[in-house]
């Protein structure tokens, strides 16, 4: 119950809303548990061998699930503990570094942007051919697309940033209903705050304005 995030037909699930209750092991349990099962996968794969049952390629099918599944698993961690160091007052930093506004001296902020045309038409989506998949890019389908235009690249601090400026969120042909009723029930004129901040592992820093924004909600 207490590690079944929501498999029914594994049975109850802790309450979701709940677990930030649940008293953790010691950092030294956790790593000492990790270090255990790190050993115990290294010697099963050191071990095995291909088998006239296919157990050799039934194993390596579940590693190649297995380790973006951690990765992903990994990712909700650094994200639970952002999204928990943001509602601190002080904004306390996870990692202390300055890398993350120093190491943008590349080429992003030069990156020019055209819009690619897609005509009408009907294509096929989800996965085909080997390779790893997880069960919710099947069954591949046929989907119509209506003609569309897509930028060569992603959306910017400095993009998201002009259209506040230039009075995004009064303006109601911007919205569909449910959003726009959304937005001027709360009030809002913006994302975040007028000091034009943006809240990462590393703390609270100036707006990077050539990074893709992030952390906008689907309204």
């Amino acid at each position: 119950m207490l590690f079944n995030s929501y498999y029914e037909g594994v049975g109850e699930q802790y309450p979701r809303a709940q677990r930030g209750l649940i008293t953790r092991p010691s950092l030294a349990k956790v790593k000492a548990y990790q270090q255990n099962i790190d050993q115990r996968v290294q010697q099963l794969l050191a071990q095995s061998s291909v088998t006239e049952d296919g157990t050799s390629a039934e194993l390596n099918r579940l590693v190649e699930l297995g380790l973006p599944h951690e990765q992903q698993h990994q990712e909700l961690l650094l994200t639970d503990i952002k999204h928990l160091l943001s509602m601190n007052l002080l904004k306390p930093p996870y990692l202390v570094s300055n890398a993350i506004v120093d190491g943008y001296e590349i080429s992003a902020a030069t990156i020019a942007e055209h819009w690619q045309q897609f005509d009408a038409e009907v294509i096929e989506i989800e996965h085909a051919g080997p390779g790893l998949f997880f069960d919710n890019e099947t069954p591949r389908h046929r989907q119509f697309f209506e003609p569309f235009s897509m930028a060569s690249r992603l959306v910017r601090n400095s993009d998201y940033l002009a259209f506040i400026e230039d009075g995004g969120y009064q303006n109601p042909l911007l919205w569909l209903f449910a959003e726009w009723d959304w937005v001027t029930r709360q009030k809002l004129k913006q994302p975040f705050d007028a000091s034009w901040c943006e809240f990462t592992l590393h703390g609270l820093h100036p707006l990077i304005l050539h990074e893709a924004v992030t952390h906008l909600s689907y309204f």
